[in-house]
This record gives structure tokens, C-alpha cells and sequence, in this order.
């Protein structure tokens, strides 16, 4: 169907500010459409207003072909042909992030305004409070390339941001891998330094106050958002995601005041890392080996007596620092 540029309007659930054009690919559709003309790869809705068109994908496009027309390298009444579907907001929403899915393989600023856009029409679809809906449900009602592994770290990604643990500029210019390990560890950061903080302040107060536990909140949440600065900063200055532990626990420490003393410079991440820390592993690794030694070449007996033998040195050198 022949329609004209001023008679296209955007997807409405997608919004401008939060859902990315990427200037790099409208740039390289402006030069294909100047080299070889414009060619079908758009699909629309009729709007309700019975007078517009709704697209459902292919923004990238629209914006190409507006700029090449402000620019007057296209006509602004210029008609083009595209396809027109009777899609109601379920299956518009679908469609779109099927599309988005595939084109865009999923990168986070693109997945996490889908699932935040298709959460909320779940939400007032089903009434449905927003923290109820599931990466089950989600994928579920996206259906396809949308697993749940994917939508459940948007949804942590979202949760992060509408608490101001981690900013959305923070993870900007992040490579996926990246950003999952900036996301992942300023989360598990604050999980853990939360559940510490909360469970000591119910210890040490007679009453704790809805107050004090907000107070809480905010100092975990600022320590945490600090962690997710420092290894955002840390990847895109072309540090290895090897690192972001260690880097991890020196952003932790900053956020420690210069005179505090004693327990006061305790890190809740480090006692639960330490806790949890368990030799056990080693030493069924170990114990089946022995097992089956008389199988073990003379070489290899050897090899595991030296292990052994530094390893037990390692260990006396660590208890001796520690006493």
C-alpha cells in the first residue's frame, strides 16, 4: 500500500528517549537508500485516528528516510509501499520484539526496554502489580527467541535501575558480556551487604524504625553504584572481566571512611565470600585420586605429592598472617 512519510507515526509502545536509535546503522541505511533507492522492509498498523499509520517495525528506516528527506535528497510527499496488518496490541507488541530479537541479536539497552514495555502491558492487562510478573510469564507472552535466562537478566538489569543501584549511562558503550558482569556483581553486591546491614541493625536495635531501614538502603545502594562506576570504567578502558572481583572489593573499600577502625571496616561481601569458601571440593578431587592411584604413572604421584606438599606450606604461611 502507497503511503506518504507525514502519515507514519511511531510504534506507541516504543519511546523515543528510552528505546535507542543507533546512529551507525541509520547512517548506513541513509547511504544504501542513496546508492539503490528504498525498499520494502517496513510494516504498519492502521492508528486508531483512522488518518496515521503505526509502525511496527522498521524505525531505523523511518528515521532514514525523514532525515534524507529534510536533508532534500528525497521528496517530502514521497509515497512508499508498505505492508499493512490488523494487529492488536498483544500481537503488535510480539511482532516487535521478535523483530527486534533478531535484528538487533538482543543487545541490553534494546532487550530491556521490550521487556519493560511488554511487563507493563502484562501488568495492566492482568492487574497484575509489576514485581508479580514473571520471566516465565514474559516469555511465555513473547513467545520465540525471548528465554526466560534472557528476560530474567533484564529484569534484574530494570530492577537495578528503578532503584538507582546501577544507571542506565553506566552500561552504555558495554559489550553484553560486559555488562552482565557489571550487572551481576553490583547485584550481588547489594544483595549481600543489604542482608548483613538489615540483619544488624534488627540485632543492634531495640526497635528499628522504617526509617533506619530506608537509611540502610540508601548506603547500600550508594556503595553498590559506586561498584557499578568503577568496573564500567574499568571495562571500557579495555580492563578483562577476569578482573571485576578484585576490582569489586577496592571499589567496596573506598566507600569505607578514611578513620574508621576495627569492625567499622568490615566488608559484608568478604565475610560472606570467606563463610561460604569450602575445601571440601579439593578434597574429594583428592581422595578420588588416591583412590585410584595404582593407576597413577609415578610421574603424575609425583606431581600431586609437590602440589600437596606447597599447598600445606601455603596454608601454614596463611593461618601464621592471620594470628
Amino acid at each position: 500500500m502507497k503511503i506518504s512519510l507525514k502519515e507514519l507515526r511511531p510504534n506507541p509502545f516504543r519511546e523515543e528517549g528510552m528505546y535507542p536509535v543507533h546512529r551507525a546503522k541509520v547512517d548506513a541505511l541513509k547511504a544504501s537508500i542513496r546508492a539503490t533507492g528504498f525498499w520494502d522492509n517496513l510494516l504498519v498498523r492502521k492508528a486508531a485516528d483512522g488518518a496515521h499509520y503505526e509502525l511496527v517495525y522498521g524505525h531505523h528506516r523511518l528515521v532514514a528516510l525523514k532525515e534524507l528527506a529534510r536533508e532534500k535528497l528525497l521528496d517530502p510527499e514521497l509515497q512508499v509501499d508498505i505492508g499493512v496488518r490488523k494487529l492488536d496490541d498483544a500481537a503488535l507488541l510480539r511482532v516487535m520484539a521478535a523483530e527486534n530479537a533478531d535484528e538487533y541479536k538482543a543487545t541490553p539497552d534494546i532487550l530491556d526496554e521490550t521487556i519493560r514495555v511488554a511487563r507493563e502491558y502484562l501488568q495492566r492487562q492482568t492487574k497484575t502489580p509489576a514485581h508479580e510478573i514473571t520471566a516465565s510469564d514474559l516469555a511465555q507472552f513473547l513467545g520465540g527467541s525471548w528465554s526466560e535466562a534472557k528476560i530474567g537478566l533484564s529484569l534484574q538489569r530494570l530492577g537495578l535501575f528503578d532503584r538507582g543501584t546501577v544507571r542506565r549511562e553506566q552500561l552504555k558503550g558495554l559489550t553484553p558480556a560486559a555488562s552482565r558482569g557489571v550487572q551481576r556483581e553490583a547485584g550481588r553486591v547489594e544483595k549481600t551487604m543489604l542482608k548483613a546491614e538489615l540483619d544488624g541493625l534488627e540485632e543492634n536495635e531495640e526497635e528499628a524504625t522504617e526509617q533506619d531501614r530506608r537509611r540502610v538502603r540508601a548506603q547500600v545502594q550508594k556503595a553498590a553504584s559506586h561498584v557499578a562506576q568503577v568496573l564500567a570504567d574499568h571495562l571500557r578502558a579495555g580492563g578483562s572481566t577476569a578482573d571485576i572481583k578484585e576490582k569489586s572489593i577496592e571499589a567496596q573499600a573506598e566507600t569505607l571512611p578514611e578513620d574508621a577502625t576495627g569492625d567499622e571496616r568490615r566488608l559484608s561481601t568478604i565475610d560472606a565470600a570467606a563463610q561460604s569458601l569450602s575445601s571440601r571440593e579439593f578434597q574429594r578431587k583428592v581422595e578420588l585420586l588416591m583412590r585410584y592411584r595404582q593407576y597413577m604413572s609415578a610421574e603424575a604421584q609425583d606431581a600431586l605429592k609437590a602440589k600437596l606438599r606447597n599447598l600445606s606450606g601455603w596454608c601454614k604461611q596463611m593461618m601464621e598472617q592471620m594470628e
